[in-house]
Order: C-alpha cells, then sequence, then structure tokens
C-alpha cells in the first residue's frame, strides 16, 4: 500500500527550513506515496501562491497554505492547532488519506488528534525536545505554561504510531524516559549536489593564505557568539591575517557588541546574510565552519543543519559538542573537526591549533565530503523516510 500522505510543517513554504529540510524531501520521495498534501502555516500569504503552487504539483505535492498567527501564545496554539486539525480532517476524508507526518511540536498536536479521529498513522517528526527548548531559551518562561506544554509533548511521544529523532542521542533519552513507540533516526541532511566543495580548491589550504573560518545561522539566543569571537580572537592570535565570515540575520548591533567584548578586530570581520544558494559560495571560499551552540537537556535531540552544509562542502567542524546531539561522535569518528573541550582562552587556543594540525592533512577535504554523503545527505533521508512510511502502513 503506498502511502496517501498529509503532511503538516510548522513554517511558511517559503521558508529556507522548509524547503531544504520538506520539500526538498517531499519532491525526491515522489512515487513512493501516491499523493501528498503538504498543510503549512504561512505569516502572510507569498504573493507567488499560484506559481507555487503549480511547482509544486508538478512533483505531485497539493500545497494548502493556512493564515497563522506571529508569537508564542498558548491562546494562539490552540486556535491553530484547531483550525489545522479542522483542515486535516477535511482533507483526509476528501482524498482518502492514510499516513499522516507531522513536523514540529504544533503540527504534532494535529496529528495527533487527527489520527485519533481518522484511523490515519501518525509520523512524529521530533524536531527536538520542543517544550524544553521553549524554555531553555526563555520563549516559555512560566512553570505552568512549560508544564503543560511538556505533558502536550510527552502524549505524542508516547501515542504517535510512530516517531522521527534527529539523533541517535534522543533516541537514546527516550528510551530512558520510558518511550516504547517505535524511532527512526534520521539527522538533519542538505542537498549534497548543492553544497559541495569548489572544484578550484586545492585539498590543503596553501600556508601562505590567511586561515578563513566561517560561521552560519543565527548568533542569538541558544547560540554562543562570545565563543564564536573567542575562537576567532585566538585565531588571530596565532594568524593576524585570518578572517571570519558570518552568515547570520541576527542583530548586527548585537553581533558587533559582542566582537567588541571579545576584543577582536571587526575589520578581519564581514558579516552578510544569504539564501541556501549563495550559502554555498561562502562556504566554498572557508577552511573551517563554527558550529558554536548553547548547551543544554534539550539539545541532546539537536541536529545542527550547518554540520551537514560544511562537512558537504569539504569544510571541517570546529564545534562545541556536549550535549549537542551526536556533533562530537559524528566529528572523533570520521576526523572530521575539532571538539572545543572548554570555554575560555585556554580552550579556544588549543582548539585553533588543533585545528591548524588538522588542516595539514591532504585527506581532510575528501573525508568531510565522504562523510555528507554518506550520513547528511538528502538521498539518504529520503530513502529513510521512505522506509517508515512502508513499515507504519505494512504495521511494523
Amino acid at each position: 500500500m503506498k502511502p496517501r500522505l498529509l503532511y503538516i510543517a510548522s513554517g511558511g513554504v517559503e521558508e529556507p527550513l522548509i524547503v531544504s529540510q520538506v520539500l526538498r524531501y517531499l519532491k525526491r520521495l515522489n512515487g513512493v506515496f501516491e499523493v501528498c498534501h503538504l498543510l503549512t502555516f504561512e505569516r502572510s500569504m507569498p504573493a507567488n501562491s499560484n506559481a507555487i503552487l503549480r511547482e509544486l504539483a508538478a512533483d505531485n505535492i497539493q500545497w494548502h497554505g493556512l493564515k497563522s498567527n506571529s508569537g508564542f501564545r498558548m491562546f494562539n496554539v490552540w486556535r491553530e492547532i484547531f483550525r489545522g486539525y479542522q483542515q486535516g480532517k477535511k482533507l483526509i476524508a476528501q482524498h482518502d488519506l492514510n499516513l499522516i507526518h507531522s513536523r514540529s511540536f504544533l503540527p504534532g498536536n494535529i496529528g495527533l488528534r487527527l489520527a485519533r479521529k481518522t484511523g490515519a498513522k501518525l509520523l512524529y517528526d521530533m524536531r527536538g525536545f520542543w517544550a524544553q527548548e521553549k524554555q531553555a531559551k526563555g520563549t516559555i518562561q512560566s512553570g505552568w505554561l512549560g508544564r503543560i506544554t511538556q505533558s502536550m509533548e510527552d502524549r505524542i511521544f508516547r501515542n504517535a504510531d510512530a516517531l522521527i529523532s534527529l539523533t541517535d542521542a534522543g533516541k537514546e533519552k527516550l528510551r530512558r524516559d520510558g518511550v516504547r513507540t517505535p524511532i527512526h533516526v534520521i539527522p538533519c541532511c542538505v542537498d549534497t549536489d548543492l553544497f559541495r566543495p569548489a572544484t578550484d580548491r586545492v585539498a590543503i589550504p596553501d600556508a601562505a593564505q590567511p586561515l578563513r573560518l566561517i560561521s552560519v545561522g543565527s548568533l542569538g539566543p541558544g547560540y554562543l557568539p562570545q565563543a564564536v569571537f573567542g575562537l576567532f580572537q585566538s585565531a588571530l592570535e596565532q594568524d593576524p591575517s585570518a578572517k571570519l565570515q558570518l552568515l547570520s540575520r541576527s542583530d548586527s548591533t548585537m553581533i558587533r557588541r559582542i566582537a567588541k567584548e571579545e576584543n577582536c578586530d571587526w575589520d578581519r570581520i564581514s558579516l552578510d546574510a544569504a539564501g541556501p544558494a549563495e550559502v554555498v559560495d561562502y562556504l566554498q571560499m572557508a577552511d573551517a565552519g563554527l558550529c558554536m551552540i548553547q548547551p543544554s537537556a534539550a539539545k541532546v535531540a539537536s541536529s545542527p543543519t550547518k554540520l551537514a552544509e560544511y562537512l558537504a562542502c569539504g569544510l571541517p567542524v570546529v564545534a562545541n559538542a556536549g550535549l549537542i546531539g551526536d556533533v562530537g561522535k559524528i566529528i572523533k569518528e570520521h576526523r572530521v573537526g575539532v571538539v572545543v573541550e572548554q570555554f575560555d582562552r585556554t580552550g579556544f587556543q588549543q582548539a585553533i591549533a588543533k585545528l591548524s594540525v588538522l588542516l595539514r592533512d591532504p585527506e581532510l577535504k575528501s573525508r568531510c565530503r565522504t562523510t555528507a554523503v554518506n550520513h547528511f545527505s538528502v538521498d539518504v533521508a529520503a530513502d529513510r523516510y521512505a522506509t517508515a512510511y512502508d513499515q507504519l502502513l505494512a504495521g511494523n
């Protein structure tokens, strides 16, 4: 039996994560499913909605956009769960859909209610431990609200027909917590046809050229901009001509302030924003990628997309790994980067020194690329999703 799929995503159809982590997968799964109805939540409907409808329909994906409410308030959450449930129930009845794929917390709550009402199977694609992450970031501050959202999330973990975890570490934690729902591990992946090394770059960076570091993504809550600049300051001590490229939409005033506090020379730093295709160009000009994330108990289920992007472009990774999913295990097992062991000047200096040695390894670039292709390719992820779909509908 082929899946007749209702896919519910908690973002807009044009958002970068939806494009890279949903649409690329679904387009590769065309042929695995008989039909897919994609339900998204839009802060404002795209001006080119008709073009999006036509483009997705060519891949057997029928798109339905619901107007979303901005901000996290419990009233908004319940309102969106109700509206998503109403729309989903209608789509399941009209098109005889048999499988619900819910991506993240709000879609998970919608999917659980739909599965109970309609008998469709529910695959909950958890994007980390949502309730804990919101509390760690300060989005949820009251204790009672934290308990409610945690209870809602636990209910999905225990009552879905199957789960997707981004990490082995996240799966192990769920098992320790007594969750017996079948779990498939599928990390955040990238299109390795798009993210690839530059063909004109040599395997070993020229020692006469400055060390070029890059950090992609947010530098706001949940991340460690101080560590990014601390590492760069240590790089400048070893190589005064070193450069740091930041690709981030975080507040530039805040970023400059932190750089100044860390005594970094802003003249050696570039700050830009870029779309997915442009990110590749920046990565291909770098020597190593920085992945500095605020550790928390919730991050044990985190799979940073930037890790896959760096490796796919042949870049080694400098990362803090404590409680950050499988990052440390991947770096050490495949010898594709450096783990920052302590967050002080000595720790940063040691990490940069280890990076300098690693960059002289002529096999490093190909090792990074191979790791990405084997573990973080959207084709690998699509195959794993297809397996999860087949097992659900077969009753395994």
